[in-house]
């Protein structure tokens, strides 16, 4: 891979601290949810900011 700027690095990981936070929150509501179809959508958004997140983790390596 490419050296990344310093510029390019910070954005890095703003994305992946902002993505642990979508994580969280996602969690957090499915949790607090009382309906199933509301739950299983929010059970998903964080296991797709997951896939994210290890995606961005894979190409700084």
């Amino acid at each position: 891979m490419a050296n990344l700027s310093e510029v390019e690095l910070q954005n890095v990981r703003h994305l992946l601290q902002f993505g642990e936070t979508d994580i969280e929150k996602f969690k957090s509501y499915a949790q607090n949810s009382q309906d199933e179809n509301v739950k299983k959508f929010f059970e998903k958004s964080a296991q797709s900011c997951e896939k994210n997140r290890q995606t961005i983790l894979q190409f700084l390596q």
